[in-house]
Order: structure tokens, then C-alpha cells, then sequence
């Protein structure tokens, strides 16, 4: 996935990270429960979803190798 952020990202307050942070736990919560149940195109929008809260993290401040360390973890996790 590869998307384009202005150079200024705007940096919000800590509590909205945080907020973003838990939608991105949720959604995960949510897309492993549906890919054990084998429904594909939930898993599909979910993992839309999933990358479009990481990248409101990222705009708003999250610093990228967060972002990489994370989806490796999550792609070990979806692995195994």
C-alpha cells in the first residue's frame, strides 16, 4: 500500500493517537475473527479499514518505522 502525506503531517494531541490506536485494535480484534471464520470479504474490508486508521496515525504524527515494525509483527502474527 503506498499512499502521499503532505511533508507538514499535523501533530494532535496524544489522546487522538491513542484513539487511533484502539480503532487499529479493534479492527484487528475483528478481522482475525473473521478470517478464522473464512469470511474473505469482511477480511478484505477490514484490512482496508486497518490501513486507512494507520494512515490517519501516520498523518497525525505517528513516526513510520512504528508503522513497519507493527505490520511485520502483524504479518508474523498472520503467519503463524
Amino acid at each position: 500500500m503506498t499512499a502521499i502525506f503532505p511533508i507538514g503531517a499535523t501533530n494532535q494531541d496524544p489522546d487522538s493517537l491513542k484513539e487511533l490506536a484502539s480503532i487499529a485494535r479493534l479492527i484487528t480484534y475483528a478481522r482475525q475473527s473473521a478470517k478464522n471464520l473464512n469470511a474473505e470479504f469482511p477480511v478484505w474490508c477490514l484490512d482496508l479499514a486497518l490501513g486507512a486508521v494507520l494512515q490517519e496515525m501516520y498523518a497525525n504524527g505517528l513516526q513510520s518505522s512504528l508503522l513497519e515494525e507493527g505490520a511485520d509483527a502483524a504479518n508474523m502474527a498472520v503467519a503463524h
